[in-house]
């Protein structure tokens, strides 16, 4: 057995949502809800939705997991996410990667802290270049400004869409597209819709017109964004203007993966 950390995007707060139920599969068929075993924050509603992560101790890189978001207050479930792999790392490298990077000792930084730079630098990575490298992610239901086109870009490392309809006339009413006929472009990140089959033609350029469920997100992070995560710790830890080159370079370089248009 490993670690396996699950992380995933909270939903949109005026859905109401206070919890995140985690299910685990060791064949990706036949799925259990965590408990604390899995992960000792794990509590009978799930894991708080501002937690954004979980972890399974009793993981291994064979399973698969699922997320449903959970009104505890309303008992009201939204829908499953699409299966996915847990990660090694809870962010972009180890503690145990950075002091042989660094050499710094415990008596210098103890392992807690270390982790809160890692866990630090990871969001700031993600925020830097649009994109993520710590699994598989999932949104459940967001609400996005229509492009006015058949395609609409959606995120960066779009995977799959499990979800999606479309409010054609900004009456507060979806029509639901059948997510077959919603083309995924993963190497543009966005959706088109098929003009012979999808129930809508285009995504109307208003306001809140499209309503989508999707998962995003890399397996794992490459050696560019984990050299970049160790870069940026061992600068948190002491300035050194001769890194500044490089870190500029490698976010460049992982920002180019951005696409709007098909």
């Amino acid at each position: 057995m490993t670690k396996k950390y699950i992380k995933w995007v909270a939903p949109d707060t005026a859905e109401g949502y206070t919890h995140m139920e985690v299910w685990v599969s060791t064949d990706g068929t036949t799925y259990t809800e965590f408990t604390a075993l899995n992960d000792p924050a794990y509590t009978a509603n799930g894991i708080l939705i501002s937690d954004t992560d979980a972890i399974d101790l009793l993981g291994s890189s064979s399973y698969y997991y699922k997320i449903r978001p959970y009104d505890s207050v309303n008992a009201k479930w939204g829908d499953y996410s699409d299966p996915m792999r847990g990660s090694d790392m809870r962010g972009y490298c180890t503690i145990s990667e950075v002091r042989g990077f660094t050499n710094v000792q415990s008596a210098e930084y103890s392992d807690a802290v270390i982790q809160t730079m890692i866990d630090t630098v990871t969001s700031s990575i993600n925020r830097l270049t649009g994109r993520t490298w710590q699994g598989v992610e999932t949104v459940t239901d967001e609400y996005l400004d229509g492009s006015g086109d058949a395609y609409m870009f959606i995120h960066n490392d779009l995977v799959s869409v499990s979800a999606i309809s479309v409010d054609e006339t900004e009456s507060g009413t979806y029509t639901t597209v059948t997510p077959s006929y919603a083309k995924v472009y993963s190497d543009r990140g966005g959706v088109y819709l098929d003009p012979n089959l999808a129930e809508v033609s285009v995504f109307p350029a208003n306001r809140r017109a499209v309503k989508i469920s999707y998962t995003y997100g890399n397996s794992e992070p490459t050696d560019d964004v984990k050299h970049l995560a160790l870069l940026m710790v061992a600068n948190t830890m002491k300035t050194d203007p001769t890194r500044y080159g490089m870190i500029a370079e490698l976010k460049r370089a992982l920002r180019s993966n951005s696409f709007a248009t098909i």
